[in-house]
């Protein structure tokens, strides 16, 4: 027998997992081993204590291997995980709204002066001067609400989306809303055309600088397989419900069911559900959960979230909500949406915790490119 107990493959760690000093981050692997086996861990000798074992092993890359040896008179056995580690990681939040196209069409449809005379662009600016939040838009080429599509978005607001970019950005998310679960059987040439076509439309009317890589795709779904086309376009990380994720408002579960998660299974979906960061090294992709879903989760249920996790902590927590039910035209609106919004950003700024975008870098940590 041989298993390592206390991390499993596919780990992100970082400073609350070992002590770190510049050389990198010192980690104990424990496990156990039959009780007659000497063990190595990288080559060096272990602890043991009858079946349990422990050694000291020192991360220094971004992506690390560690193999366990067991070696007894039935002969030699070994493990080897792959443990990612978030160097120099400091507490930082990312923020995205998806099943965006409405903001658009009201900027198409009204030509304000500014962008920021727009409702919700209007309500993003106030939480970003509050709080320097940086927003992601997700975007659907077409809207089906309204029947507009954003290749009618003009260019003539293209030079202040580029201004603002640096807080303010756009990505893929679908070509349309319906049907729902788009991308879940579709094949890569489908997604890869939708993907592109989106960011053609970004480039022409905001800018190369107003695009970024998205965190998710409409729903959460598409076969790993398809992976390849998002990671050519720069993905490296993806997030999702995984387990227990609700689909409409109201919907509750008995059971914890898979779900809006890429076709994940149980036991990487509940991993994901209590330790929130997980690299999947057959794909050389990072998943991730949110914490805060603001159409979902009111004033409270915010409050009680971020209550939660002062006793919990950890140093990344995504914040998302969807465009849709800042508008009175919606059939879900919901009047306190943007304040929810800005609850979520201002518990973020008062727990500590930093703006950025986690699809660049390690979750927006740059340590790894100094």
């Amino acid at each position: 027998m041989l298993e390592i107990t206390n991390f499993r493959d596919g780990a992100v760690l970082n400073h609350q997992n070992g002590k770190e000093t510049e050389a990198g981050l010192e980690i104990e692997i424990q496990g156990l081993a039959s009780s007659q086996a000497s063990v190595a861990i990288n080559g060096q000798p272990a602890e043991k204590n009858d079946r349990f074992f422990r050694g000291k092993v020192l991360l220094t890359k971004k992506l690390n291997q560690i193999t366990v040896m067991a070696d007894d008179a039935f002969g030699v056995r070994s493990q080897t995980i792959e443990l990612a580690y978030d160097k120099s990681s400091f507490k930082r939040y990312n923020f995205f709204l998806d099943d965006c196209s409405f903001f658009l069409m009201h900027l198409a449809k009204d030509r304000p002066a500014s962008i920021f005379d727009e409702y919700l662009l209007h309500g993003l600016k106030r939480a970003h001067d509050s709080y320097g939040t940086k927003f992601t838009l997700n975007l659907f080429y077409h809207d089906d609400h309204h029947d507009f599509c954003i290749a009618d978005m003009p260019d003539c607001y293209k030079s202040e989306f580029t201004d603002n970019a640096d807080w303010l950005r756009m990505s893929f998310h679908s070509k349309s809303e319906f049907p729902d679960r788009p991308y879940q059987s579709a094949d890569a040439a489908t997604l890869a055309a939708d993907y592109d076509l989106i960011r053609g439309e970004v480039l022409r009317f905001a800018g190369e600088k107003s695009f970024i890589c998205p965190l998710v795709i409409h729903w959460g779904m598409t076969n790993p397989e398809n992976f390849h086309v998002l990671q050519e376009r720069g993905v490296n990380v993806l997030t999702g419900g995984f387990i227990g994720a609700i689909s409409h408002i109201g919907e509750t579960h008995t059971t914890r069911v898979t779900d809006i998660g890429y076709h994940y299974e149980k036991d990487i979906a509940e991993y994901i559900s209590k330790n929130h960061l997980f690299y999947d090294r057959h794909f050389k992709i990072f998943l991730m959960n949110n914490l805060i879903c603001c159409n979902y989760d009111d004033i409270d249920v915010i409050r009680d979230k971020f209550a939660a996790l002062a006793q919990e902590p950890r140093d990344t927590i995504g914040l998302m909500t969807h465009e849709q039910y800042t508008y009175q035209d919606y059939f879900n609106y919901i009047p306190n949406h943007l304040d929810r919004l800005d609850f979520a950003c201002r518990c973020a700024t008062e727990a500590g915790y930093q703006p950025v975008y986690f699809a660049e870098d390690m979750f927006g940590n740059p340590a790894w490119n100094a």
